[in-house]
């Protein structure tokens, strides 16, 4: 990638110096700054320093790798650490982006490899799940100890399915290490059933009507955490496991 200087996003690696940046129109956003009352204005070009920083050097335009942003903090944390692949098109990294304060810039750290995601076994949120069905229907038609039995139930049910047969929900989750799996539809009949010791047939009615208008709603729906751990490449060629 020759000099000439950047009107879009993009990620560019000085492969001499190790230094990754993000080119952005933003960068040519001046800085105001109070200095007893008055505004002063200081004017920067950020893509012309860095070039003029790199000049001669050997770089590439690297190109993130769709649907490998992962992180531990929501997509609306401003000061979190996340990690996504890139590729110059022969190999694949690792760009860590953190930054330590709001006031800090992003700052982009390379790492040779390839991230190791795992899905752990999906769970449900049972206080959530166990208030609103106290809240929907008084104690006349369902007693909170046989909601707790019927919640504890679902969570065993739940705990036992494996995550990656299960749809995945038609929206984005706000943590991007977690994700949401729409309700199988079989599954809820089979918790019904095993807790027809307590329930009433009345009372499982509720309940299946319950679920059956809400099986969209995120609070119902079983959630897998995302585990992720950078692989990279020992000196023996294998693979090794690092935390991320």
């Amino acid at each position: 990638m020759e000099g000439g200087l950047m009107t879009k996003r993009q990620l560019v690696w000085c492969t001499q110096c190790n230094v990754l940046t993000l080119f952005s129109p933003l960068d040519r956003t001046p800085e105001y700054r109070n200095q007893k009352g008055e505004w002063e204005i200081e004017e920067r070009d950020d893509q012309a320093t860095f070039m003029e920083t790199h000049r001669r050097h050997h770089l590439e335009e690297l190109h993130v790798v769709a649907n490998s942003f992962i992180s531990r903090q929501n997509h609306a944390e401003p000061v979190k650490t996340s990690y996504f692949e890139v590729t110059n098109g022969r190999q694949r990294f690792v760009v860590k982006k953190s930054r330590k304060s709001v006031l800090d810039p992003q700052r982009y750290e390379i790492i040779p490899g390839k991230l190791h995601l795992t899905l752990r076994k999906p769970s449900i949120d049972g206080l959530a799940i166990q208030r609103e069905l106290e809240r929907v229907f008084s104690p006349h038609q369902i007693s909170s100890r046989k909601i707790h039995g019927f919640v504890q139930g679902f969570a065993d049910a739940v705990a036992h399915l494996d995550p990656k047969k299960l749809k995945q929900a038609p929206f984005e989750s706000r943590n991007p290490s977690k994700r949401y799996f729409v309700l199988d539809e079989r599954l809820l009949p089979k918790v019904l059933k095993s807790s027809s010791t307590s329930l009433t047939k009345k009372e499982a009615k509720l309940l299946d009507e319950f679920f059956q208008k809400n099986l969209e709603e995120p609070f119902l729906m079983p959630v897998a955490v995302v585990e992720f751990e950078i692989q990279k490449r020992g000196k023996n060629g294998e693979a090794e496991i690092k935390a991320a």
